[in-house]
């Protein structure tokens, strides 16, 4: 990208935007073991005669629906911060400027066992970062951290919103720091999600 500094130190781009992309990969906890004995037996049964039984856990998954996408931006003469929350809203600090184009959260659906299934969100979480790293420049980076995610929502009664459903969505948000200086290009970086099954 040819870019030009102005004597007050503005960037401006000649032909192309600021672009920011996130994409997410995903990790996912599908095997739970569990041990059941019973504890009631005639007083003549033997330690050896216990029945024992187990349950693994099958074919329940998480699939991507769609990255972190924070868009086209300008960082302005001192930076700031660009956010894009879980409802796809977007808010900024300092002198960021979001550009229109389509910004997003990422986007997730799990598939669950209707009462036998009991998923838990584990991360990524508000004191996790990484780092999104230059398209053709590895030392230009940006952090992304203040991850924020709706799958802990509720139904009546406080119910998780995905006790009676076979498939789950959820997304996750976070805020992306941007350096006044930050140098014109496309960032990309990736996260872990993490969903434990009890």
């Amino acid at each position: 990208m040819d870019l030009r500094r102005t004597p007050l130190g503005k960037i401006l781009p000649q032909s192309h935007w600021l672009s920011r992309a996130v994409s997410a990969a995903v990790c996912l906890l599908v095997l739970s073991l569990s041990i059941a004995i019973p504890v009631e037996r005639a007083l003549a049964q033997s330690a050896t005669d216990i029945p024992t039984s187990v349950r693994i856990q099958g074919d329940t998954r998480i699939t991507k629906l769609g990255d972190m996408d924070f868009g086209d931006i300008l960082p302005g003469d001192t930076g700031g911060t660009i956010t894009v929350a879980v409802d796809g809203s977007v808010s900024t600090t300092g002198s960021v400027i979001p550009v229109a184009s389509t910004r997003q959260p990422a986007s997730f659906e799990i598939e669950r066992q209707i009462l036998a299934d009991y998923p838990t969100y584990v991360g990524p979480d508000g004191s996790d970062t990484i780092e999104l790293v230059h398209a053709t420049d590895p030392g230009a980076r940006m952090t992304l951290r203040n991850f924020t995610t709706d799958f802990n929502r509720t139904i009546f009664f406080g119910l998780p919103a995905y006790f009676f459903r076979n498939t789950y969505d959820f997304r996750i948000g976070g805020t992306l720091d941007v350096a006044p200086d930050q140098l014109a290009g496309s960032y990309r970086g990736s996260f872990t999600v993490i969903i434990d099954y009890n």
